[in-house]
């Protein structure tokens, strides 16, 4: 048998996004458990020693070093989650379609599990709770990418990196993501009543409602900081934005009935 000679790796140049885009792509085929013990055996067979294959991966070490000694013993058939009760060949499970259906009815996210009447149903309201499910499924292998970016409304990008997300560094990492959306959303009543006052004016005067614009005027003007997605937050939830035509208008109208009273 031929010796097999592998470059040093030291003298190679990596692209961080190609290797995101690359493993977005096989998450979908083969689970992230696959993956994961993938890149494991390649590191060793690259000559990394065991504790930095166990850092560079966030594995424990006794992990890694199982699943080099597995696959080494057992070939291919140690890249499966050896969990499941029956044995499937590894390429009949990176090329068959999940059996898991998704769809959405009314308010609800329904899960079908293949079987009659074996379904999940998850509130649409409850993002988080719909989030860490269909994205625990997804790093299960037990649904693709593209059915949870559908179901919680997000692109596939986005989705696979909240999949990385929450394997990496688990539920709380969503929770604290959501809890900083609102904390940035939050303003006191003095901010808000400066914030409709300025979008009033420009609407009236034909001037820019963004909130890029309303977000620098309110900094140069009241020395107030304030971003732009916040303006945004609070205009749509005001319903500032649905009266963008049609305030100047009105207000246009009454100028013109004020004068009309005041000459008879």
């Amino acid at each position: 048998m031929n010796a097999m000679r592998i470059t040093n790796c030291q003298d190679l140049s990596f692209s961080g996004k190609l290797s995101r885009e690359r493993i977005d792509r096989a998450l979908e085929a083969l689970g992230a458990n696959v993956i994961r013990r993938l890149l494991c055996f390649a590191l060793y067979l690259l000559g990394l020693n065991r504790q930095n294959i166990a850092k560079t991966l966030d594995m424990p070490a006794e992990t890694v070093k199982s699943t080099i000694r597995t696959i080494i013993n057992d070939g291919l058939s140690a890249l499966q989650d050896r969990r499941r009760r029956q044995y499937q060949p590894l390429a009949t499970i990176c090329h068959q379609l999940p059996p898991i259906a998704v769809r959405q009815q009314e308010q609800f996210i329904i899960i079908d599990l293949g079987a009659p009447d074996r379904q999940l149903k998850i509130d649409k309201q409850d993002t988080l709770q719909s989030k860490i499910v269909l994205l625990t499924m997804l790093n299960s292998g037990l649904l693709t990418s593209k059915q949870v970016a559908e179901a919680i409304g997000l692109t596939r990008p986005r989705t696979m990196t909240l999949a990385r997300q929450l394997m990496q560094k688990g539920a709380l990492s969503l929770v604290d993501q959501r809890k900083g959306q609102k904390q940035d959303y939050r303003v006191s009543p003095q901010i808000k009543a400066e914030l409709i006052q300025q979008f009033a004016v420009d609407a009236i005067t034909g001037g820019a409602t963004s909130g890029l614009s309303i977000s620098d005027q309110l900094k140069e003007r009241c020395q107030i900081t304030i971003s732009p997605r916040t303006v945004r937050h609070h205009l749509d939830k005001l319903g500032l934005s649905k009266i963008k035509r049609s305030l100047p208008e009105l207000v246009t109208a009454v100028k013109k009935t004020s004068k009309a009273g005041a000459s008879e």
